[in-house]
């Protein structure tokens, strides 16, 4: 093995050292590049990547990227637009706009996760600024002090050990991240699996829009990936991910009877194909350890169930907030200053995350309590704000935790109110609803709120 010295030509010098070229790394690349900020980008490979989550942006996640200029990179691979969600259960339903009265100011946008980081990368590697590396990055290189000055990487084709020097370090090399253990304090949970297929050529009960099914007992959704595609996502709880055998007979029992009847014959296409991808989902809390000379950006330092589609909200959010901590220094080579912009780098994405990261592991949790899960349907069906102000939170348009706190536990009420109506107001089941509430949200708002979540400039996107 070639170990480089300190003074070998295999040592480049940059700005900025940017561990991961997927969503979150390529992204800041992309946005910090054009400024003239050196940059070098390290992933083991750059061919496009089959994922089944990262495939549907909130409105929230267009909003940042038109923030940043880069709303360009949403064109040119058939990306749908998506106008908001429909809930279905078994024969009620009704769709939930994420525009009010006759704004059309807000829609997401529906895509292949790989097509788009593709045209990421590529928007990117466009500037002389960046250098592409590809290897894989195995050691944050530090100083006598402890300072992080660069990486250590193993070079994709000749295996040889090389060397990056960069006054930043970032590491944005997703959920499996090497680097979790060197930056933070990270617990990370497995609270179910996804299992992913394309329905191809399916005609949805409300075009353009994600739909979300209550009537079976295990959560599933869908929403279009092109203008042929619609990506349909089946929760298997559990810790352990599913066997084929098991995959199949999942879906057969507990989905395929409450798919409406526009789905039939995609469906029964898809299941022909057998060509099921399973991924885990994860939950973690950002809980980061300030070291000088690096940062941690994206799934690396924090995660959420997938089920609301509220990761790239989170990921673009990061890259917008560090980025524009980055752009205020006048340059890189104040490191006591460049340590002080990271530090309220970790301030400021802690709290406009808060509802993003509780939203989703709060509906997931929601979605498996069948009480709770009937309460959701007949709140949001009233309509006016108890569908308004969900969706607006849903969307990651509205940041005030407050409003979220308020409808979760107006939906426990209703779920009251519910057992007075057949007669079955009693105190145990008083108690089950309360008790089944609070589990949910307690441990959320214990790992993600904080009182400066409630300031005024995190209510607003």
């Amino acid at each position: 093995m070639n170990i480089p010295s300190e003074d070998t030509e295999d040592n480049e010098f940059y700005d900025i050292c940017i561990i991961g070229a997927g969503m979150a790394g390529a992204t800041i690349a992309a946005y910090l590049a054009p400024k003239g900020i050196k940059i070098a980008l390290i992933d083991r490979e750059y061919t496009e990547k089959q994922r089944i989550v990262g495939e549907l942006l909130q409105p929230g996640a267009v909003q940042t990227l038109k923030k940043m200029g880069l709303e360009h990179l949403l064109e040119g691979f058939d990306a749908q637009p998506v106008y908001g969600y429909a809930l279905l259960n078994n024969d009620k339903k009704f769709p939930i706009a994420y525009n009010q009265g006759d704004s059309t100011d807000f829609n997401g946008v529906g895509l292949h996760n790989g097509r788009f980081l593709q045209k990421i990368r590529e928007d990117a590697l466009k500037n002389d600024s960046i250098t592409q590396i590809h290897g894989t990055v195995y050691e944050l290189m530090e100083d006598s002090k402890g300072v992080v000055t660069g990486v250590k990487y193993r070079e994709k084709h000749t295996r040889d050990v090389k060397a990056v020097k960069a006054k930043l370090s970032i590491t944005s090399d997703g959920f499996f991240s090497s680097f979790r253990k060197d930056l933070s304090n990270n617990v990370k949970t497995v609270t179910s699996f996804f299992i992913g297929l394309v329905l191809k050529d399916c005609v949805l009960p409300y075009p353009n829009h994600g739909h979300v099914f209550l009537s079976a007992p295990t959560p599933f959704v869908c929403y279009p990936i092109s203008s042929t595609e619609t990506r349909l996502l089946i929760d298997f709880p559990g810790k352990k991910a599913p066997k084929k055998d098991d995959i199949r007979e999942h879906i057969l029992t507990k989905v395929a009877p409450f798919l409406p009847n526009e789905f039939k014959e995609c469906f029964a296409n898809a299941m022909a194909e057998n060509n099921f991808k399973v991924m885990p989902n994860h939950y973690m809390p950002a809980k980061p350890v300030l070291r000088e000379g690096a940062v941690m950006l994206g799934d690396a330092l924090n995660m959420r169930h997938p089920i609301t589609g509220g990761g790239l909200t989170a990921v673009f959010s990061d890259v917008y907030l560090l980025s524009s901590h980055l752009l205020a220094m006048p340059d890189f080579n104040d490191s006591k200053l460049l340590h002080e912009k990271l530090e309220l780098y970790y301030q400021d994405r802690y709290h406009a995350n808060t509802n993003v990261n509780i939203m989703a592991n709060a509906l997931y949790g929601v979605m498996s309590n069948d009480l709770l899960k009937q309460g959701v349907f007949e709140y949001l069906r009233k309509g006016g704000d108890k569908s308004g102000g969900p969706i607006s939170l849903l969307a990651g348009l509205n940041r005030n935790p407050t409003l979220l706190i308020k409808h979760f536990f107006s939906v426990a009420w209703l779920c009251i109110c519910n057992l007075a109506e057949k007669n079955k107001m009693n105190l145990p089941n008083i108690f089950k609803i309360i008790k089944d509430a609070f589990c949910i949200i307690a441990p959320l708002a214990v790992n993600e709120l904080r009182p400066s979540s409630f300031y005024k400039k995190n209510t607003q996107h």
